[in-house]
């Protein structure tokens, strides 16, 4: 009787930028003891897959697992899959970047082991056509992806077996199919189901089925350590294998690539898991159209990429080795994207994003000088103004509110104003729900709604922006405006845009670059023209100034508010204290030790908060803090044909 083959592969990763306690705990809790029980099973065989990012951490803080692993490719028990070295999303990186993500994981994986990988993980099982092109390019003969992708080519799920072959520009690769029964099994429901499904499918003719995932599923998910180790399920798993080994055999992708040829030739759509296909709603791209940061984020990626290509013969070697390595740990792909395991939510994980970045650009712009770009940088149909010099650099939406929505300081790699928006999510319904619910007597819960405890006070969290989150964004408000109110969302603008910032002129001089930009707008249906500028001189210092003049022959009374967020760590909101008007105020930030010094030439009220979001993550809901959100305001009271006029600046130190 010929055996079906089961074929394993387990990938485990750790972003860039994660905190060392969760490196500690994924290790003691999944790939130690993951590797422990397979030990003790030799007849059991799997591929394994490492991120770049995470093997560094094994090499230099767990040695002994390194070697561990080398003694199992040596037995013939394990096959070790390549991917890009710090995890991308390979679609959305320039070709270049693409194969040389994967070639130097391709080179860690042999100085470690002296292995050659010839499979790839692909990252959130991403797929867009072109890929067959750059695996090849990379020296990669397959990949894994899920059954979904191929019912989207119109295959039924329950006929997939054994690996397809694909093309691009004539370049062959092999496809293997990853089962979503499986991924919702393992390892959560007894081994005995499994095995049925195995003899399900070798009766119905199939010959080899897999299965694909994540690694921190067997001990790192809520509950799964207890059930996995404690309780055995893995220990189970591999034995009941075992015991079925007269019509079941596990074996490698690439021992199944060498002893059978492909099941068909197929052609798949842009497709990832269905999970994912619902947080991006259907297209993974869609991210960076639902959140301009992540779209931010992606475009100052590929300008740095662009920025190595361009000047990368004037680099010596060394230059351009560490530039493509802060590079390449910036397209982690954590914190591009949001659902249960997207990182786009998480601060920390931005920030390591543009710290990279910051630390390529400076290999490859040595020689900054004051100056200034008019591009689309963005890619959102309009224009931005970058302002920069060597010690800082600001991204200006000109349009709009022409507010500041990167504020990079190059000395010490930090986006000042990392920021991000409240926006509604579909599970906030949930949370909403959860909240209602809470206390009401005799009501039957779901065991749904015991996934976690959410604290009635969360209700205030679930407020959202109307404006993405950045620094010198103005508004007008009514002149009984209160803080409570503006938290909440529970205030009305009086401005009525007629037009958006029109960028007037720029003028540039040896010592200063000034941005003059104006727009007409309405305040309770009376005319009036808003001047804003914006300066930049040679070194840490921004300049700001604003002149609103009332066209009209009647008199208007309210606040102007100008709005800071500051992605900043360190707990500095008690030094505000509650003071009725300010016209200067110093942040000290210990953290990343920088102060922020904000001067203006009239006094005027103050608010300051946290900027903190609810969001979803496997362990259920959580709450994130995101940014530091200033808020400085003045009374205005503008007669006929009368000017106002407000100065201010901002020194990094």
């Amino acid at each position: 009787m010929e055996k079906i083959k089961f074929l394993i592969a387990i990938h485990c990763h750790q972003p860039v930028g994660n905190f060392e306690h969760i490196f500690e705990m994924a290790f003691d809790k999944v790939y130690l003891p993951f590797l422990q029980t397979l030990e003790r099973y030799p007849t059991i065989k799997i591929s394994l897959h490492y991120s770049g990012s995470l093997l560094d951490w094994l090499e230099n803080k767990r040695p002994d697992f390194i070697s561990r692993i080398k003694d199992l490719i040596i037995r013939k028990q394990i096959e070790i899959i390549s991917a890009g070295y710090y995890e991308p999303i390979l679609v959305l990186l320039p070709e270049e970047d693409r194969i040389g993500q994967i070639k130097l994981l391709n080179e860690k994986i042999s100085s470690l082991w002296g292995f050659n990988p010839k499979g790839a993980w692909l990252t959130e099982r991403v797929w867009e056509p072109d890929l067959p092109r750059t695996f090849r390019e990379a020296g990669i003969e397959y990949t894994i992806v899920d059954d979904v992708h191929f019912e989207k080519a119109g295959k039924n799920r329950e006929n997939l077996w054994g690996y397809y072959i694909t093309e691009y520009d004539n370049k062959i690769l092999k496809i293997f199919p990853g089962s979503k029964f499986l991924r919702y099994a393992l390892p959560f429901k007894l081994p005995g189901e499994t095995i049925k499904y195995l003899r399900q499918a070798l009766d119905s003719g199939r010959k080899a089925i897999i299965f694909a995932d994540d690694g921190e599923k067997f001990g790192l998910w809520p509950g799964t350590y207890k059930w996995v180790y404690e309780e055995k399920w893995l220990e189970n798993f591999f034995r009941v294998i075992e015991e079925n080994n007269d019509w079941l055999e596990t074996i490698t992708f690439s021992e199944y690539i060498e002893k059978y040829p492909h099941t068909e030739k197929i052609y798949l759509p842009c497709a990832s898991y269905d999970e994912m296909l619902e947080w991006s709603e259907g297209y993974f791209r869609n991210f960076l159209a639902k959140y301009p940061e992540a779209n931010h984020m992606h475009k100052r990626m590929w300008e740095v990429s662009e920025k190595i290509q361009k000047r990368e013969e004037r680099l010596n070697k060394r230059e351009l080795i560490q530039a493509k390595q802060f590079l390449y740990r910036a397209q982690n792909n954590d914190a591009y994207w949001h659902g249960v395991f997207g990182g786009l939510y998480l601060n920390h994980l931005r920030h390591s994003v543009y710290a990279h970045l910051i630390k390529a650009e400076n290999i490859v712009e040595k020689d900054v000088s004051l100056n200034y770009e008019i591009k689309d940088f963005d890619c959102d149909g309009k224009e931005e103004v970058i302002l920069f010099n060597r010690s800082i650099k600001l991204y200006i939406d000109k349009e709009e509110k022409a507010g500041i929505y990167e504020l990079d300081y190059r000395e010490k790699e930090i986006n000042l104003v990392n920021t991000i928006s409240r926006r509604k999510e579909k599970y906030h319904e949930k949370i909403k729900e959860k909240i209602l619910c809470a206390g009401r007597a005799q009501s039957t819960v779901s065991i749904h709604d015991l996934e976690k405890n959410i604290p009635e006070e969360w209700k205030e969290f679930l407020v959202y922006d109307r404006y993405r989150k950045g620094c010198l964004l103005e508004y007008f408000l009514d002149k009984n405006i209160s803080k409570e109110n503006f938290l909440k969302g529970e205030y009305e603008e009086k401005e009525k845009i007629i037009k958006n910032y029109f960028l007037e002129s720029i003028n540039k001089d040896v010592d200063l670059l000034k941005l003059v930009f104006s727009k007409e707008i309405f305040l309770d249906g009376l005319p009036f023209l808003l001047r804003k500028i914006i300066a930049m001189g040679k070194e840490k210092e921004i300049f700001f100034q604003y002149l609103i003049t009332n066209r009209s022959q009647n008199s208007w009374e309210g606040k102007l508010g100008i709005e800071f967020n500051f992605s900043l760590w360190d707990n500095f909101l008690s030094i505000l204290g509650e003071r009725d008007s300010v016209d200067s105020l110093l942040i000290k930030d210990s953290w990343f030790n920088i102060d922020i010094e904000i001067n203006w030439n009239k006094l005027g009220e103050i608010w300051h908060f946290p900027v903190e979001t609810i969001y979803e993550t496997e362990s259920g809901f959580e709450k994130n803090y995101q940014e530091l959100g200033i808020f400085f305001l003045w009374k205005l009271s503008l007669g006929p044909e009368e000017n106002w006029q407000l100065s201010g600046n901002l020194r990094i130190k």
